[in-house]
């Protein structure tokens, strides 16, 4: 026993699905591509603005303290001596004020790339004696 002759066209070459889902899977993996790079792009954005605000607060920071330090030779000491800490920290000293021994600052920084399209942060630091601690009531200063 044979089994049943097939009279017609023979199809030799590989079967396609049709025309239409030729390269479907090549899109596919370039838009997950693209998603992959555009998230990738944020999240290192986002990782170097917050880095750069940590260095502009230390910056700061260190600019008060040392003001603070000098305080006692007069505003014109102090605050040259916050812009002298703040350029070393690749900072710009916008304001500085002095009042007795507490001395304030603000800080300019302008980002570097990727994100210098951005504007320029600015923080403010306060320095001084504890006992000149006004934020919050009842620290820093001694009860007799």
């Amino acid at each position: 026993m044979t089994g049943p002759v097939v009279t017609g066209p023979v199809m030799t070459g590989p079967v396609t699905t049709g025309a239409r889902d030729a390269g479907s899977a090549t899109v596919l993996v370039l838009a997950c591509w693209a998603v992959l790079v555009g998230a990738t792009a944020i999240v290192v954005g986002v990782g170097l603005s917050v880095a750069a605000r940590h260095h502009l607060a230390s910056a700061a920071d260190s600019a008060s303290l040392a003001a603070a330090a000098v305080a006692d030779g007069g505003p014109r000491v102090a605050c040259s001596t916050a812009r002298s800490v703040a350029r070393h920290d690749r900072a710009t000293l916008i304001d500085c004020h002095v009042d007795g021994p507490v001395v304030t600052v603000r800080l300019s920084m302008r980002l570097g790339w990727p994100l210098a399209w951005l504007r320029p942060l600015a923080l403010n630091s306060r320095a001084g004696p504890a006992e000149t601690n006004t934020d919050h009531p009842g620290q820093g200063a001694t009860a007799s």
